[in-house]
């Protein structure tokens, strides 16, 4: 089995950038950036860590509190209406993939961060990043394209921000890689 610690790697640095903005987000994202560097091993890697580089840039270019509010706008919701963004998981593709890798995650005793709820995007992204560990040609990871693709174009069409635009293009693009 090849080294999939880039793949772990890329999804975690998803997970990361659609968690709640705090002031060490950037720092973090560069030490995932380096990561990346170090362990592509082909053209498609580079092409993807490129890419985290452009989500870095825009997220510098935004201050924090620019990016906690339109955080705030598209995935939260006031009682009684859905966010501009679901941020589930289980919102996208059909009912018994996603249901399927709810209960993988639960199964594998993923560490599911309950600041969000266990079928956010953020919690499948840590997922996945587990299943890269262990097998990178995993069935659920054909799914991924099927989930991320919809909640992407959602992304990208309520975003007012060019961080949120380059975390959409990034996933889309790694759902591509995924989806071939």
């Amino acid at each position: 089995m090849a080294d999939n610690t880039f793949y772990i790697e890329i999804f975690r640095f998803y997970s990361k950038c659609l968690t709640f903005p705090y002031e060490e987000l950037r720092l973090e994202l560069q030490h995932i950036f380096r990561q990346l560097e170090i362990y592509n091993q082909s053209e498609i890697d580079e092409q993807l860590t490129g890419h985290t580089l452009d989500v870095i840039n825009y997220l510098q270019g935004e201050d924090v509190s620019a990016i906690q509010a339109e955080y705030t706008r598209m995935f939260t919701h006031d009682e009684g209406t859905a966010p501009v963004v679901s941020m589930l998981f289980t919102d996208y593709g059909n009912i018994g993939q996603t249901e399927r890798i709810l209960d993988e995650m639960y199964e594998n005793l993923v560490d599911v961060s309950y600041d969000e709820s266990p079928d956010s995007v953020p919690n499948m992204l840590e997922y996945y990043s587990l299943l890269a560990e262990t097998d990178i040609e995993n069935e659920a990871l054909k799914v991924f394209n099927t989930i991320i693709v919809p909640f992407c174009k959602q992304l990208n069409t309520h975003t007012t921000l060019s961080f949120y635009k380059e975390v959409a293009k990034g996933l889309n693009e790694l759902a591509e890689f995924f989806g071939e």
